[in-house]
């Protein structure tokens, strides 16, 4: 090889390692934990979310300011993100690459220091492949990087086409079916930014009329997002699909994408994660779990939500249990002494949320007397322990709305990691009480008769969808079961088809999508 050829590789290779250690975090050598339960520490200021991997190695969350955070990512930009994406030499550097980015880009919106190295490219297979053989459900975890030329579509699958093939060790590398990518040069950072503030502008609004709407900016974004990676997950027969999504893709209503003919809820389960390393994909089983159900249907500053009081009492009907807390009952301070009486694993909030532009402490969620701030749920996590075995598996928010831009979208994907639970449901827009009450009720049916979250929210949404879930002559019926009388300020407000994507697209599961 003749010098210039030399020096030019030797030049490439210095640029990698350069922009991976802009982008690197600080490293915690944390004991090696037994056990595949995350490592708790007792020092309330430290919150760990080792995901699934048991020596500690995934990230985690110190409880910080924002200069210890700035510090610690000096130099990470996004041109240098852009062009370690763009330069990485294997698809496993680039997926790296882009954990370290999200990791940091959360801490820093939630004001804490990240701590730890992603988990390899090997690792999210084999733990791929390992949910694939317990659920039998097959994921493949798919990232989108909206860059300012291209979309590029990367994408990780369990890490043996045959679920017996799990206990295999993974390889520090792993077979190049596995782990692939796509690149779109017409989908650049503003066209889609264009197309996704138009499409939410038209799903968000109340329909006119029958019918699903024009499917033009989601059919556009399915040619984008999916349709690059469709031969690759249909000869893996994939059937669940987890997103990590890049700025200004976070909003979109994955569900809703359509592919001329359906709707990608018609064929997948679909979730929305921060990255791998900040979700717990450890399965539990938490049907006929109690559930502690609280809400309100008036408040002082906000808008009522006259079908709340019926939510309640539908979702704990059987086989599910619990125990409600509606209105005046509806406080912080009663959230914090029910639980500490007994440890709930499911949570749902039927009240409002909001996630708004600015910083974290201007959203929040609404209870009766006050509202929570989304900067303080963490604190609230950490006085309740959510984190600790048996941890919170699930938070529902049922009448919450993202607004539109970087700062709503990343406290609406951080959720899960937020308030220190595995998994999040919530929705990106509001929508008509009486279509949360209707998704609610369906979903926690599903959710009796299915043990994965994102199957029972797909059924859900299929059933309003399909025009088995409505409204009709002053009664909510649902998949199956006895109709729902509804109380007079519902029913007088007439029947009510949810089949446009409007009432059903916006639900989101975010976090563990088992």
């Amino acid at each position: 090889m003749n010098l210039p050829n030399r020096l030019s590789r030797i030049l490439f290779k210095f640029t990698l390692i350069l922009i991976f250690a802009l982008l690197s975090v600080k490293l915690v050598h944390a004991k090696t934990v037994q056990n595949s339960s995350p490592l708790i520490h007792k020092n309330s200021s430290i919150i760990s979310q080792f995901g699934n991997f048991s020596d500690a190695t995934g990230p985690s969350f110190i409880e910080g300011t924002s200069n210890s955070v700035n510090s610690q990512t000096e130099g990470v930009t996004r041109t240098n993100f852009e062009k370690g994406i763009q330069t990485a030499g294997s698809v496993d550097t680039a997926l790296q690459l882009f954990e370290q980015s999200q990791a940091i880009e959360f801490a820093q919106y939630f004001r804490k220091e990240v701590v730890g190295k992603p988990p390899s490219v090997a690792e999210i297979s084999q733990t791929l492949c390992n949910l694939s053989r317990i659920t039998g459900n097959k994921p493949a975890l798919i990232y989108l990087a909206s860059l300012s030329e291209e979309l590029r579509n990367l994408y990780v699958l369990p890490n043996s086409s045959d679920a017996a093939g799990c206990d295999k060790v993974a390889e520090k590398t792993l077979p190049i079916d596995r782990v692939g990518q796509q690149v779109i040069p017409d989908a650049n950072r503003n066209a889609i930014k264009e197309t996704v503030t138009a499409w939410r502008e038209e799903i968000g609004l109340p329909p006119i009329g029958s019918g699903n709407g024009s499917i033009n900016n989601a059919q556009k974004l399915y040619e984008w997002l999916v349709k690059p990676l469709e031969n690759d997950l249909e000869a893996n027969q994939i059937d669940t699909l987890v997103f990590t999504m890049d700025a200004g893709l976070r909003s979109i209503p994955i569900a809703a994408l359509h592919d001329g003919k359906q709707f990608l809820i018609e064929k997948y389960n679909v979730a929305l994660i921060p990255s791998f390393g900040l979700t717990d994909t450890r399965y539990v089983d938490v049907r006929n779990l109690p559930i502690l159900a609280m809400g309100a249907s008036e408040f002082e500053d906000a808008s009522p939500l006259p079908a709340v009081p019926v939510e309640l009492s539908t979702i704990l009907r059987l086989p599910w249990q619990g125990v409600p807390f509606l209105n005046e009952e509806f406080t912080l301070e009663k959230l914090k002494s029910v639980y500490n009486q007994q440890r709930f694993r499911i949570i749902h909030f039927a009240t409002h949320g909001q996630f708004v532009q600015g910083n974290v402490s201007q959203s929040y969620i609404q209870f009766a007397n006050s509202k929570l701030r989304l900067d303080r749920l963490r604190e609230v996590a950490e006085e309740l322990n959510w984190a600790e075995s048996p941890t919170v598996e699930m938070l529902v928010l049922s009448a919450c709305e993202t607004a539109l831009g970087d700062e709503p979208e990343l406290g609406f994907a951080g959720l899960a990691v937020q308030a220190g639970v595995k998994s999040a449901l919530a929705s990106l827009w509001r929508v008509d009480d009486r279509s949360t009450l209707a998704l609610m009720s369906e979903f926690y049916l599903q959710w009796s008769k299915t043990p994965i979250k994102t199957e029972a929210l797909r059924q859900a949404q299929l059933g309003m969808l399909r025009g088995k879930v409505r409204i009709k002559e002053g009664k909510l019926w649902l998949s199956e079961g006895n109709p729902i009388t509804l109380p007079p300020k519902i029913s007088e407000q007439g029947d009510l088809n949810f089949s446009h994507p409007h009432y059903w697209a916006g639900f989101t599961l975010i976090g563990n999508w088992n």
